[in-house]
Formats: C-alpha cells, sequence, structure tokens
C-alpha cells in the first residue's frame, strides 16, 4: 500500500506541474508568436542541453539554435516542444537567456511544461515529448541565438512561411 502511496503523489505532482504552464496562458495575455525546438540533455551532476529551433512571428520563419546548462541532474533524454511566445513586442528582444525552474523525470518516454523569462521580459510556455531516461530538477538556462542564415547585414533576414 505504501507503494501506491507514493505513486499517487507522484501523479498527483506531476499533474499539478503540468497544469502550472497550461494555465500560465490565461495570465501571460495574448501570444505573439508560436515556436518550436528539438533539444537533447546529457546530464551528470550538472547537465548541458544543446538544440535548434524556429520562431514564427509576423508571418516568417526565423530558425535559432539553444544551448544551456542545469544542475542537479543525471542521464539522457531528447525532445520535441511547440510553445507560445509572450510580451515579443520586437524581434531582437527574443534572442538572449531565458530562465526556468524545471524538473524532469523521462523513463523511456514522457511529457512536460515549461515557462521561460529573459531579461527583455519575453516569455515562452513549452509543451514537450521527451524521450530516454533522465532525472532533473533544478534551474535551467537557456540561451537562445538566431542562426548566421537568418542574419543579413546585420538585421534578421526572416524566411517566408508557406
Amino acid at each position: 500500500m505504501r507503494s501506491a502511496s507514493r505513486r499517487f503523489l507522484a501523479a498527483l505532482a506531476l499533474s499539478g506541474a503540468w497544469a502550472l504552464p497550461a494555465g500560465a496562458e490565461t495570465v501571460l495575455g495574448p501570444a505573439m508568436a508560436e515556436v518550436t525546438f528539438k533539444t537533447r540533455s546529457a546530464d551528470l551532476g550538472v547537465g548541458y542541453t544543446w538544440g535548434n529551433g524556429v520562431l514564427t512571428y509576423g508571418g516568417h520563419d526565423y530558425p535559432f539554435e539553444v544551448s544551456g546548462a542545469s544542475a542537479a541532474a543525471i542521464g539522457f533524454s531528447s525532445g520535441n516542444s511547440v510553445g507560445k511566445v509572450y510580451n515579443l513586442q520586437r524581434l531582437e528582444d527574443f534572442a538572449g537567456t531565458y530562465w526556468s525552474l524545471s524538473g524532469e523525470t523521462t523513463v523511456g518516454k514522457g511529457v512536460a511544461g515549461h515557462l521561460m523569462e529573459n531579461d527583455s521580459g519575453v516569455r515562452i510556455r513549452l509543451d514537450e515529448i521527451r524521450t530516454g531516461g533522465r532525472l532533473a530538477a533544478s534551474p535551467s538556462r537557456l540561451t537562445i541565438r538566431f542562426l548566421p542564415a537568418a542574419k543579413k547585414s546585420g538585421t534578421d533576414s526572416p524566411t517566408k512561411k508557406d
């Protein structure tokens, strides 16, 4: 019975963590853009995350790369995320370092939700599907940089969305 109680409490905590990012949309206001990410994370105490993504803003696609770190994690996982971007007034405010408190328990396949914010006040709400084996509970930092292919004479050059 004790094992069943632990599983119930774990399920309750995870459902609450999942509902927080989902319910955040009403607090964050209208979505200004959309993002997709493909990331991988490898951890042994301190972790590293890397990958790429696409920002869809103003009818254009802007490719970017992501990299970051977390503490108190172990394992490896990869994931695909889709999300909404809030409080994005100018394209140049999107790139930068985002912070979040996150947790992950992935064994095989799992789902996660993240809410991140950068120094410009831009917020990203992500829904994610992860695969692998990873345990993490820590502050996370993720840096987003537009890819050189998205740059043209020092300004962001979009790829027209079909």
